[in-house]
């Protein structure tokens, strides 16, 4: 006799497996095949996945050629460790690459999801491979490696986004003169780029030692406090110290971590509107940039025998800025005239550095 435990679990893991709406009639078959069982009762079937759904396991899904048939979908609360072999190779790529950014301490928290990853795809390979030979991800540029932070700030800082909870936070500003101070702050989201992790936050107030506080209107060091109740991004290796704090401290109106406002703090946005840019490009960059793309309406047209002109409509960050520099050689910027006059003063400053 098969018990209900073991009926809807099957059940369960049939849905994720199909990853898409099935009918009653074809869950209850594929049941019978799992249990090799061709006595089960559809009315059992039925039964186990209305159990299901009252606890949020399993859910309505979309309707399919049989109209008179119910549908069903893995629900919410539902996940097993029931990956297929191809879906593992791809978790096995995400912690590669993941660690490779960063994320060491992130991978290593879920470790037992990695096993049974490698386990999957070692178990339905027809050949014995090491698959971290098999596996990996990187990026044509120099990695610098992660600050080091504590981990325990990090769960702290997770904690309090889920709670709603707000933070004291003991940190040491750059250009700060090595001078430590307290922000009391809403953490409101997490970014990681560039192999570090940062909080953007809203600080509610700030407590600096005697004789240390900006004057009003000085401009403050990239990736500290903007000042008492304004929006900024924090460093995590800057974090000397983490602890909850009573305060009551609400999010800002309409808080979105991917708005312009709170991604000018996470990285350095050259005014508030996008550029109309236009590059000329030689031969290397040509086929880079139309494989892969500076923006959605890029246009590119031949201007010569090897030469293209790039429009396209981004925002001017630090991060064009330093791929126009890298590619310095095989692309001429003509318009804007300002980042035209950036590229060209640092080249000539560079210039004389090797003189």
């Amino acid at each position: 006799m098969i018990n209900h435990h073991r009926r809807r679990t099957a059940l369960r893991k049939i849905l994720q497996r199909e990853g898409k709406s099935l009918s009653t009639a074809d869950i209850h078959a594929e049941l019978c095949r799992w249990f090799n069982d061709f006595s089960l009762n559809v009315k059992t079937t039925l039964r186990d996945l209305d159990a299901l759904t009252a606890a949020e396991l399993v859910t309505a899904g979309e309707t399919g050629l049989d109209k008179k048939s119910k549908y069903w979908k893995t629900g919410r609360g539902s996940f097993d460790l029931t990956l297929s072999p191809t879906e593992a190779m791809t978790l096995a790529a995400i912690f590669d690459h993941a660690e490779r950014f960063g994320f060491t301490s992130h991978t290593e928290q879920l470790t037992k999801l990695r096993e049974y990853a490698t386990t999957e795809i070692t178990k339905h390979s027809k050949q014995t491979l090491a698959w971290t030979k098999r596996i990996t991800s990187g990026t044509r540029f120099t990695l610098l490696r992660p600050g080091k932070y504590d981990p325990a700030h990090l769960d702290l800082i997770q904690s309090a986004i889920l709670d709603d909870a707000s933070l004291e936070v003991t940190y040491l500003p750059r250009d700060a003169g090595g001078v430590e101070c307290i922000y009391l702050l809403k953490p409101l989201a997490l970014s990681y780029q560039d192999s570090n992790v940062y909080l953007s936050a809203y600080v509610l107030e700030e407590q600096w030692p005697k004789g240390h506080t900006p004057a009003t209107g000085t401009r403050r060091g990239k990736y500290s406090s903007n000042g008492p109740k304004t929006m900024c991004a924090l460093m995590l290796h800057r974090m000397v110290e983490v602890k909850a704090s009573w305060l009551q401290i609400s999010d800002p109106d309409n808080y979105n971590v991917n708005s312009f406002e709170v991604q000018k703090h996470l990285m350095t946005i050259h005014g508030d509107d996008p550029i109309q840019l236009k590059l000329r490009l030689g031969h290397n960059l040509h086929n880079r940039l139309t494989e892969n793309p500076l923006a959605e309406d890029q246009v590119v047209a031949r201007c010569a025998d090897d030469k293209w002109d790039l429009c396209c409509t981004v925002l001017d960050t630090q991060g064009l800025r330093l791929f126009l520099l890298g590619n310095a050689g095989d692309i001429e910027v003509l318009e804007p005239p300002v980042i035209r006059a950036h590229v060209r003063d640092t080249l000539r400053c560079a210039v004389r550095a090797y003189d």
